[in-house]
């Protein structure tokens, strides 16, 4: 949890859009006996006084601030997505699918490396005068238009693309971008490996020989010339310290946003104010203060928690009182110390001094842990007092405030759920390595100080416990962009992506990694015992995931919502790093960024990758790298000589001013808001920020709850002969729930 510091961080993107219904899940996650009295002996005290040059490799595998936080602005995209009806062929090339693809590419490289290992002199080719004139005057034109490119590995449709404008390949014959022998041996699986897909191609072997000669010729005039254009997605390939200053290249040369403790940085940039970045919180631990952040976070996420249990509980007519309970009752007053404590550290700024020191009093928050723990699993798990419907009343009144009040100083306060689960992740590895989820504090403390947290080998970040579910499991989304330049930013992001599934449904009881890490190499492994709706390679296109969305009533949250949503927050990473960026001109570079939506289908982002990998190890992936590969070119080429030239799939993130008379808090269910617009579409975006710190106010609104709750009583009590005291009765949780004066 934050405090008020934090308060202002939360900026969520939100449009009021017309027959749309957000569903809430709300997780069933039910709820050893202790001794009573230390937390008994804490409440006695206080409620008397109220908290980093290309080399040719022979391997099997060839791929792997700004001023002032004023000018950040609300981005919209400059065009909207189109619907699946207006897309027409997904490739124009080819269309792969799970059965076939594996086999289709791997002929395709066969047959390529089989051109390239070709004996020339067996061939008897030679190129007449007129051919060996044309290659020459076409590779001295090139040289003169400064239109001379390389490729620094295995990109086939990048240099099919730029010939086709014109432009003459760099290419060393004798450096090939992938062991072709190696290739011809392999078997079909490894076509998983390569950079990036092979180019399906019909051309024959004479065409193919002809073309090799003609690429020796120009190697032989271009060899001492320098290339007007790079093409590599491993800047360790490049060496820059000879490149023309001119030259285009597709790497920067540094950016501490693709490390997770570097994007956890970017976010603490706009600690103190509205942004538009949706970023799940995290501590990367540097010092015993880091340490003691993360635990004050911890607990104080328990105690909102605990008061989440209860309150849920009541409003889903679920008994929690009982005579015979395994929670001591004092519990709940316990909480309520806390979390007033809590507020009135948000208000005021100040706390006693060593209120959340867990080893202070370490005894203390362990049997809160053990009680709260007990909820959590524990699906009988009731408090030690004999139900009384007053003392029903009264506690769900003060806890539905508090959580009320928490809301305006937690901006997570929704992603959080109530099992306090937080996932622990190297900061340099991928591909889901090394990754933890607990909810056990001492076990998070161990993981980190074993792997030496203070050289910051591990972050610790809470886990979106309300994700959107697709057929019952947790997805998230690889969404490609572009950036061409970082002073000032100019960024593209890709149209289409891919959706990424966990094989298993969705639960918080269960930490396994099918469920809850939707990484392609882990699900690889669990596609055979997949949820069966889930799709073959556990993998949609966007498409399919939008078409998922109107099927449930859900057709704008796409296009108002979600992609709005990711070009905001990769605009705000790269708006924090423009100070610490070592940015050259004529740069741009392919990022990959990971997203999950939460079930009221906001975006948050996990990460950003340098290399996305473009290898086709699905055949969702094999459909689409090409086409992301030649639109890459048409911004990096076409639209740097032409601003009206087409981008293809690619939309530049456009800053506009921000209108600060749209601000609004957002709610847990936008469908609330949505209600009372009588035309959703009559008023501009509208975006939620952190709400204002308690003011004088306050005092009014606490008079007024205890008013409330004193007429309340006086109904109830005049009503205590119709009925039972003892007795559980639901029409009266009925009227309970109805008094909106109480929130």
């Amino acid at each position: 949890m934050n405090s008020n510091n934090n308060t202002d961080k939360r900026k969520t993107l939100l449009r009021w859009y017309e027959k749309k219904t957000f569903g809430n899940r709300k997780n069933k996650i039910k709820s050893n006996t202790l001794k009573k009295p230390r937390i008994a002996a804490i409440l006695n005290t206080e409620f008397d006084n109220e908290v980093k040059q290309y080399s040719t490799t022979n391997n099997t595998k060839n791929n792997n601030k700004q001023d002032g936080f004023d000018q950040i602005q609300e981005l919209k995209g400059e065009c909207q997505i189109p619907g699946p009806s207006k897309k027409g062929k997904l490739n124009t090339r080819y269309q792969l699918n799970f059965k076939n693809y594996i086999q289709e590419l791997h002929n395709a490289l066969i047959k390529e490396c089989d051109y390239n290992l070709l004996n020339l002199n067996s061939f008897n080719l030679t190129l007449d005068f007129e051919s060996l004139t044309s290659v020459t005057n076409r590779t001295l034109k090139a040289i003169k238009e400064q239109k001379i490119f390389s490729v620094l590995g295995y990109f086939p449709i990048i240099s099919l693309e730029m010939k086709n404008r014109g432009w003459v390949e760099k290419r060393d014959p004798d450096r090939p971008p992938i062991n072709y022998s190696h290739y011809l041996k392999s078997a079909p699986y490894m076509v998983n490996w390569i950079e990036s897909p092979p180019l399906i191609s019909s051309i024959n072997k004479n065409d193919a020989a002809m073309e090799r000669l003609k690429s020796m010729q120009s190697w032989t005039i271009l060899k001492n010339k320098k290339s007007n254009f790079i093409f590599v997605t491993r800047k360790q390939l490049v060496n820059w310290s000879t490149l023309n200053k001119f030259t285009s290249v597709s790497q920067m040369p540094r950016h501490i946003f693709c490390t997770k403790d570097g994007l956890a940085q970017c976010w603490e940039y706009y600690k103190n104010s509205v942004t538009n970045l949706m970023f799940p919180r995290c501590h990367y631990i540097r010092s015993e203060a880091g340490i003691d952040a993360f635990v004050e976070d911890y607990i104080t996420t328990a105690l909102v928690s605990t008061l989440k249990i209860i309150v849920h509980a009541i409003e889903n007519n679920k008994m929690i009182f009982s005579a015979n309970g395994n929670i001591p009752c004092t519990i709940i007053d316990f909480v309520k110390l806390c979390i007033f404590k809590f507020l009135n550290k948000q208000k005021n700024g100040n706390t006693e001094k060593d209120m959340w020191n867990f080893k202070n009093q370490k005894e203390v928050w362990n049997e809160f842990m053990i009680y709260y723990s007990k909820l959590i699993i524990d699906s009988n798990a009731k408090f030690d007092h004999e139900y009384i419907y007053e003392l029903e009343l009264d506690v769900y009144a003060k806890c539905k405030y508090l959580l009320e009040e928490v809301k305006k100083y937690c901006p997570q306060y929704f992603i959080d759920g109530i099992t306090n689960t937080w996932i622990v992740k190297p900061t340099s590895n991928c591909s889901g390595h090394g990754i933890m989820l607990s909810r056990d504090l001492l076990a998070i403390k161990h993981k980190m100080s074993a792997a030496n947290v203070f050289r910051n080998n591990y972050i610790v970040q809470k886990y979106i416990e309300r994700p959107l579910l697709v057929y019952t499991c947790k997805i998230d989304l690889r969404q490609w962009f572009l950036v061409t330049n970082m002073n000032p930013v100019v960024v593209w992001m890709y149209k289409e992506g891919y959706v990424r599934f966990c094989a298993k449904s969705f639960s918080m009881k269960n930490m396994h990694e099918s469920i809850h890490l939707s990484n392609v190499r882990l699900q690889t492994k669990y596609r055979k015992i997949r949820n069966p709706q889930v799709p073959e390679e556990c993998m949609w296109y966007y498409r399919e995931l939008q078409s998922h969305l109107r099927k449930i009533g859900q057709e704008y949250v796409w296009d108002e919502l979600i992609f709005p949503g990711m070009s905001e927050s990769i605009y705000a990473v790269l708006q924090a790093t423009t100070d610490t960026a070592n940015y050259r001109d004529k740069t741009f570079q392919l990022f990959g960024a990971d997203f999950l939506i939460t079930e009221n289908f906001i975006p948050y982002l996990i990460e950003i990758n340098s290399t996305p990998g473009l290898n086709p190890s699905t055949s969702v992936i094999a459909n689409l790298v090409p086409m992301l590969l030649n639109d890459i070119v048409k911004v990096t080429v076409d639209y740097e000589k032409n601003s009206k030239a087409d981008t293809g799939l690619f939309v530049k993130v456009v800053p506009e001013k921000w209108k600060s008379t749209a601000a609004v808090v957002l709610q847990d269910n936008p469908a609330k808001n949505l209600s009372n617009r009588s035309n959703p579409f009559d008023s501009p975006v509208i975006f939620a920020v952190g709400p204002a710190a308690l003011t004088t106010g306050y005092n009014q609104r606490m008079a007024n709850v205890q008013k409330n709750l004193a007429e309340m009583r006086l109904q109830m009590i005049a009503r205590k002969n119709k009925r039972d005291a003892r007795r559980y009765v639901g029409v009266n949780r009925d009227l309970l729930l109805g008094t909106s004066d109480l929130i």
